[in-house]
């Protein structure tokens, strides 16, 4: 018992913001792109910010809802399509639109490589795929924009961006990583 106790890891406690309500959220195909967008959903829902994964263009996107009514579109290259598995791409564009227009339109983060070799490289570039920058992209502009729910920096002591507990795996049969799920129509 005391040796139990000894290798016991406690977590710290950190309050998400809840799933999203449509019914693919209890199917299992939609479980496991959750689980492989975890390292972004979850340090956004730590903020308070509302998460769902959707099919964009070519590849699954995760949209997070602003508390303006503007969203966030963080999506892997969509043109052409990447042969990398869902929530692994090569890197992540992140724009904020509004339902409204365009007036709203702006890139706020871009890691994806440069197909043009003349071209300079994005300083976002280097970073790739990795979570924590983009997180920490997201979190500079919303702040700036007074859009930040919940505190970007979390408490003392309490987890960094890519510490965050994610949500359970679920496994989903038809789906490995050679093997992207299959669109699904949208929702209307």
């Amino acid at each position: 018992m005391a040796t139990d106790e000894a290798n016991s890891v406690t977590t710290p406690t950190t309050s998400l913001a809840p799933l999203p309500d449509h019914r693919e959220v209890n199917m299992p195909w939609w479980q496991e792109l959750w689980r492989r967008h975890a390292h972004i959903t979850t340090p956004l829902r730590a903020r308070g910010l509302l998460c769902d994964i959707e099919f964009g263009l070519s590849a699954y996107i995760v949209r997070v809802s602003l508390p303006d009514d503007s969203y966030l579109i963080i999506s892997p290259p969509q043109e052409p399509p990447s042969e990398r598995p869902p929530g692994d791409p090569e890197g992540w564009i992140v724009t904020r639109e509004h339902p409204d227009g365009l007036d709203c339109f702006e890139v706020l983060y871009d890691s994806t490589p440069c197909d043009d070799p003349n071209a300079s490289q994005r300083p976002e570039a280097r970073h790739g795929a990795s979570a924590q920058p983009l997180a920490e992209a997201i979190d500079h502009r919303l702040d700036q924009l007074g859009l930040l729910p919940h505190p970007a920096s979390p408490p003392a002591g309490g987890p960094g961006l890519q510490h965050l507990p994610s949500m359970p795996t679920a496994s989903a049969p038809g789906i490995s990583p050679a093997s992207p799920p299959a669109p699904r129509p949208p929702r209307y």
